[in-house]
């Protein structure tokens, strides 16, 4: 019945309401009518399915009235974080009412609001009464770039909006677990490696600088910036022994008779009584709780006198895990953990006979073997890439953190207050030091680059080792190894268009095998969120694929936001062959080739003395279709490029110019380039209502079918032989999160 729940709670969180979803549940039904111990499989099955329905509607979901979208209401919340590094402008709320309605007290309802300017600025902590305007929590939805909207999900941030009048703000008490973190803080904020300290002791990655996470992810001990089992075992351990110390002092001073007591029970109930505690200040980190859980399990099997297989351990572990919360699984440290453990219980298990592997260097150095190849496809698909200095850190970093840092963090709290910021033997110094040095000598070549991974080639690896690792089962290994040789056989296209969701702005990428052509950046928001750097990059990257050329359709902010992120990114080499290298040229007329398209810049021809009309146009024609890339040019710039190249325009896809502008896309213009297709880039919350209705209504009576990011999210175009396909990232949105904005 365990591993029906397991493979229940899998399918009900990634694919509820999908085929795979009830061919599962079919065959499940028609297995048990043949063979009765598939039953119980089938009721685990079927109750993941409630458990996870009955966390959705209670914790995960929340019915509001539409109304309340389209005016400005009444919030009561508290402040549970300042998001934004200048000057406060954005919070985020835990909200306790709306308009007087009191949100129940079992929901977690969270809002991103903007503060408008003249407001007083908040702190976290803060009780606020204030006029609101709010709106449901949508953003962008790319392939490769960070999921905004899972992240909310996760979070339970149903809106974002902007305060517009703060009636009432009072500081409140701080939580037990504000005030443990501020203490933690007050102790190491003068340190070196404070944000070690301090995520080590709190969970919380807040402080950590944004240089040192990549650091130390490059170097394969990214395990140190969470609180992993490794912690909780150290703090078990710790806590036994200290627990066991202090009863033997008692017992010592006084004549108590403890014989027919098992005083092991109480070390171990107060060991996991304290380290739950702990858990708890660190707000439950998943990596934690399944560490406690084997903890706990273990100890009870232990002084139970019982036998139970690890195998079974784990799975119970995680069943509890799943049990208390299902959407754990789209959390990558559940992934991480498990696999980690599992991996170090096969290695030690293994070795223990082995005369060979009797030295614990070299079986710390097997562990760190058998880590680096069980995790790497979970680095790939997390971090595109691999550590491949991590197996030779870590052999350092793992007794370094068991037997110094955790020792130091320990006595700095014990003493802190009466000798604050003693560095003792200097040790805060040394480590910082060390990480420096190693980070210069290592850090560039610590780091192998992969192209990202599918999640079905991930889910058959690990499928395949499984069934290696059983003697019985290897034959069946066989299965999942066709599977994935055949999804590598797979036809792949000959070249391939991604319009990015980048709001309102234009980004096109446009690659032909490994190499790619850029039309356009996106916009920059306050001097620092590029969405270049946010979006278009990390599709370059987890594609593996070089940027050999791009273009800048014209100056307009929203279309050359990223040029800083550009010009550290490659120097500006790929905008030589169509801007000498120079943004701020226009684009130059002329037709290059780049593997199996060609690209054909046709405007302008004349400088317009208009940013817009001046826009680069451009023709990319491969395999079985071509796109226009217009820019934002209007009516003026639409009349000419008509009477230069007529039928020239003629194209299978258009970038509909001007984001679906009333002064672009005349109809003359539309009958030239006749597209079968045309995709609007814009953003969901349009504050000038775009596309125009009269744009959509032309499109339509041209029978030319309409895309829109901000409906569709990152659309790709994939150019095969003879025909293409359209795909729209939003359509691979999980069913939770989008019943959660049903509203």
């Amino acid at each position: 019945m365990c591993w029906g729940f397991l493979y229940g709670c899998v399918q009900a969180v990634f694919y509820f309401h999908t085929w795979q979803f009830y061919s599962s549940l079919i065959f499940l039904i028609v297995m048990c009518c043949y063979f009765k111990p598939i039953l119980n499989l089938l009721l685990g099955f079927i109750f993941a399915i409630f458990v996870v329905v009955l966390q959705s509607e209670l914790f995960y979901s929340y019915k509001l009235d539409k109304r309340v979208l389209n005016e400005v209401s009444g919030i009561n919340g508290i402040v549970t974080k300042v998001i934004s590094p200048h000057k406060n402008s954005l919070v985020e709320l835990k909200l306790i009412a709306i308009n007087n309605q009191k949100i129940p007290f079992y929901k977690t309802v969270k809002a991103q609001l903007a503060i408008q300017a003249g407001n007083t600025s908040l702190n976290q902590g803060d009780l606020v009464t204030a006029k609101a305007k709010l709106k449901v929590f949508r953003t962008r939805k790319n392939n490769h770039s960070f999921d905004s909207e899972l992240y909310a999900f996760k979070k339970q941030i149903y809106f974002k909006g902007t305060i517009k009048e703060l009636k009432v703000r009072t500081s409140a008490e701080k939580s037990i677990r504000q005030s443990y973190r501020n203490k933690i803080w007050e102790a190491f904020k003068a340190k070196e490696l404070n944000w070690l300290y301090y995520g080590l002791s709190t969970g919380d990655k807040s402080t950590i600088p944004e240089d040192r996470k990549d650091h130390v992810i490059k170097l394969g001990i990214g395990h140190m910036l969470a609180i992993s089992g490794l912690h909780v075992g150290i703090l078990v351990f710790i806590c036994f022994y200290v627990a066991k110390g202090t009863a033997w002092i008692i017992l010592s001073a006084f004549p108590i008779s403890y014989q027919r007591f098992n005083l092991n029970k109480l070390y171990v109930t107060l060991s996991l009584l304290i380290s739950f505690q702990y858990i708890y200040l660190c707000n439950f980190p998943v990596s934690a709780i399944r560490a406690w859980l084997m903890v706990a399990i273990f100890s009870y099997i232990f002084l139970a006198g019982r036998s139970v297989k690890v195998v079974q351990m784990i799975s119970y572990a995680l069943a509890v895990v799943l049990l208390l919360n299902p959407f754990s699984l789209h959390d990558p440290g559940l992934y991480l953990s498990f696999i980690g453990f599992a991996t170090v219980v096969w290695v030690l298990n293994k070795t223990k006979v082995h005369s060979l592997f009797s030295n614990s260097l070299m079986r710390l150095l097997l562990i760190q073997f058998a880590l680096l190849i069980s995790l790497a496809p979970l680095s790939i698909f997390y971090f595109n890439g691999v550590s491949i200095v991590g197996l030779l850190v870590n052999l350092c970093v793992i007794p370094l953190l068991s037997i110094v840092i955790f020792p130091y963090i320990i006595l700095c709290l014990l003493v802190n207050g009466v000798y604050s910021n003693i560095d003792f033997m200097f040790v805060d110094y040394l480590l910082s030091a060390g990480l420096n040095i190693t980070t210069h000598y290592l850090l560039d070549y610590a780091w192998l680059r992969w192209s990202k991974l599918s999640p079905e080639t991930v889910v058959l690896f690990y499928l395949i080792v499984i069934l290696l690792l059983i003697k019985h089962y290897r034959v069946f290994s066989l299965v999942p190894a066709f599977s994935l040789v055949s999804s590598y056989a797979v036809s792949t296209p000959l070249w391939q268009v991604d319009v990015m969701d980048v709001g309102h702005g234009t980004s096109v990428l446009i690659a032909s095998d490994n190499q790619a052509f850029l039309y356009d950046l996106g916009a920059k928001y306050f001097n620092f969120y590029s969405l270049f750097e946010r979006v278009t990059l990390p599709e370059i990257k987890a594609r593996g694929l070089e940027l050999r050329h791009t273009i800048i359709s014209h100056d307009d902010k929203d279309h050359s936001g990223g040029l800083d992120e550009l010009y550290t990114f490659d120097n500006f080499a790929s905008l030589r062959t169509f801007h000498n290298g120079d943004p701020l040229n226009l684009c130059h007329i002329q037709n290059i080739e780049m593997k199996n398209i060609s690209i054909q810049t046709i405007w302008p021809i004349e400088n317009m003395d208009s940013d817009n009309n001046n826009s680069c146009v451009a023709k990319v024609t491969g395999p079985s279709g071509s796109i226009l890339l217009t820019g934002d040019i209007e009516f003026e710039a639409e009349r000419r490029l008509v009477e230069q190249y007529d039928q020239i325009l003629r194209s299978d896809i258009l970038l509909v110019p001007h984001h679906g502008s009333k002064t672009s896309s005349s109809i003359k213009f539309l009958e030239v380039v006749k597209p079968d297709l045309g995709i609007i880039s814009r953003n969901y919350f349009s504050p000038w209502h775009l596309p125009h209705k009269t744009i959509e209504e032309r499109y339509s009576s041209l029978n030319i079918n309409i895309l829109d990011t901000a409906h569709s999210g990152q659309i790709t175009i994939k150019f095969f032989a003879d025909s293409y396909e359209v795909e729209q990232s939003r359509e691979k949105t999980n069913f939770w999160v989008k019943h959660r904005y049903r509203f």
